[in-house]
């Protein structure tokens, strides 16, 4: 995975020229100034940990690396090549990593923290939560392991209320009053407390709605592991689909033989929509479809497109963009740079940094964020701002700052 000097080079000379203006502005020496750039010219090379390579918020979030701070910032990313479905699958990615010389890893996999950190300390390679959420219980046991720098994504409330959100989106499309929902939970039964608190807040939000009676707390059924119908004293149909989808076929099997109404999901389920929509097609179905996942060209063409229905083929999305992973390499890279210390939080332990969700009810809010998500890399997180807080180009650049960057 190693980038071209024809890509290498223009980017190099980009990140000096902007550097050297800085530079001046601030009134450092010739030196400082030929320093930092010598120690730029020897390039990073940064390890990036994802659950599917070929999902495609994982691809938003690698174009922003590659294509935009690898040229900027002289930087090599070293991706997983298959699909992480256990701590031993990740650590055996950061085992691969550590063999490569990489000493530091972004990682997009929040459930397997606890197991995978003790053997980055011991290979001293620093591990940053790029975009995600752990809960306080898991955070208050790993903040204190050097070699974690933090965590950067929404909060548990905010979470939640993505799941909510969604939940509503889709229930006021129901017109009958009494659809069947397949709920997609994804990791929420073995320890992925992101899709939790989003399924907490799908089936609280549904209950409130339709006045449901579960027979279970909405904490017992988001920890659900199997495919089950459950209980909700009402004609409305709920069925708890958990588990990570391997290609999209098990939901598209699903929706075939239980002609639900409205999928709603924790998770992508981009590569199951396909399947859904020829559902619709071949049995006469009409069924909504609402997921958490990212402003991509693929939802894009969902949301634009039409179904057997005449309705758009995505409903709603709440979701990220490709930037929003700025921060966590900013983080990384003043880690590299020897500053790692200077970027905890003010107790001393791993920060931890929010930023929240943009939310799609139909396609002409997805229209207007996704033209702003294609237009983030200048607008949001840009090279120029990053500066500001990368303590190799601005030495008085702190934690404070920093939060401010990444939470803005």
């Amino acid at each position: 995975m190693k980038r071209s000097a024809a890509i290498i080079i223009p980017g190099l000379l980009l990140c000096i020229g902007m550097f050297a203006g800085m530079s001046a502005q601030a009134g450092e020496s010739t030196e400082e100034t030929l320093s930092a750039q010598e120690e730029l010219a020897a390039g990073y090379t940064i390890g990036v940990s994802v659950y599917d390579p070929e999902d495609w918020e994982a691809i938003a979030f690698r174009d922003y690396f590659e294509n935009y701070l690898g040229s900027a910032f002289n930087t090599t990313f070293y991706y997983n090549a298959e699909r992480i479905d256990t701590a031993e699958d990740e650590i055996e990615f950061v085992e691969e990593l550590h063999e490569a010389g990489v000493k530091g890893i972004i990682s997009f996999l929040s459930t397997y923290i606890e197991d995978v950190l003790p053997v980055c300390e011991e290979y001293g390679m620093y591990y940053v939560l790029g975009s995600g959420t752990i809960s306080d219980e898991v955070y208050e046991r790993v903040k204190d392991n050097p070699y974690f720098l933090g965590t950067i994504g929404p909060t548990t409330e905010d979470e939640q209320t993505a799941g909510e959100t969604l939940a509503k989106n889709l229930a006021a499309l129901d017109e009958s009053g009494s659809a069947s929902y397949l709920v997609v939970t994804g990791g929420s039964g073995i320890g992925n407390e992101m899709h939790r608190l989003r399924t907490i807040g799908i089936l609280t939000k549904l209950q409130e709605l339709y006045g449901l009676a579960y027979d279970q707390s909405v904490e017992e059924l988001a920890a659900i592991t199997e495919t089950t119908e459950i209980e909700t004293g009402t004609n409305v149909r709920i069925t708890i689909f958990p588990g990570y989808l391997a290609d999209g076929s098990e939901v598209g099997e699903a929706v075939a033989g239980g002609e639900y109404t409205m999928v709603i999901s924790a998770m992508t389920i981009a590569n199951a929509i396909t399947d859904i929509c020829s559902a619709e097609a071949e049995y006469g179905y009409d069924i909504k479809v609402g997921m958490v996942d990212c402003f991509t060209d693929q939802n894009y063409a969902f949301f634009n497109e039409t179904d057997a229905n005449g309705d758009s083929k995505l409903n709603s999305l709440i979701g990220k963009y490709g930037a929003i992973v700025g921060p966590s390499f900013v983080a990384m890279c003043n880690a590299y740079a020897g500053y790692a210390d200077d970027f905890r939080d003010e107790d001393g332990g791993a920060f931890r940094l929010y930023q929240t969700y943009w939310y799609a009810a139909d396609t002409d809010e997805f229209n207007e964020l996704y033209a702003q998500s294609i237009s983030t890399y200048e607008n949001t997180y840009s090279a120029t701002d990053m500066m500001q807080v990368l303590k190799l180009y601005n030495e008085d650049a702190d934690y404070a700052a920093f939060q401010e960057f990444a939470e803005k």
